[in-house]
């Protein structure tokens, strides 16, 4: 079993570092949808060996950010049964065990909880991320199976928006 870390040049096929910086905006702190893919072709021909049970980082997703939701959407199926289970330090709880061998929307599964916000019962997986984390893919099943999955993630970033204004400076703005 192997992690691949997709957000970095260092690893065969990935084309350049993805760094976990927010878009940039002045005055106020915005929502906005990170996505990336997971395309177990392009990995093996890169040179890569990919087993049952690897493991791929996927989302950088920075400290001080709230993640509303998270999910997954395959692209392109997978060629033999394979499962897939999405979260933070390879676990289970944003999508837990979807067969990925037909396209469409991940499924939460028994334990996960895609596209939850909080429902009725609290959301099992984090939903604040205090310091630099990765949404990472499990891959379980057959390890010659090749397919694109698409991982998404709608976030906040939380951190302080500049520096709390002087006095003089607020009142110069009256």
């Amino acid at each position: 079993m192997a992690t691949f870390d997709l957000t970095a040049s260092s690893t065969s096929g990935v084309g350049a570092d993805i760094s976990a910086v927010m878009p940039g905006h002045y005055g106020n702190n915005v929502m906005y949808n990170v996505e990336a893919y997971l395309d177990v072709a392009a990995l093996i021909t890169a040179g890569n060996t990919v087993s049952d049970g690897d493991i791929f980082q996927l989302l950088e997703i920075p400290a001080g950010t709230l993640v509303l939701n998270a999910g997954a959407e395959v692209m392109t199926a997978f060629t033999s049964s394979v499962t897939a289970d999405i979260d933070f330090a390879a676990g289970d709880d944003i999508v837990d065990g979807a067969d990925v061998t037909s396209t469409g929307y991940c499924a939460a599964g028994t334990n996960g909880q895609t596209n939850t916000v909080v429902g009725s019962g609290a959301s099992t997986y984090t939903q604040f991320i205090g310091t630099t984390d990765t949404i990472d893919v499990k891959l379980a099943g057959a390890a010659a199976a090749v397919g694109v999955l698409r991982v998404y993630a709608t976030c906040i970033n939380c951190n302080a928006n500049g520096t709390k204004p002087s006095a003089a400076a607020r009142d110069a703005l009256a």
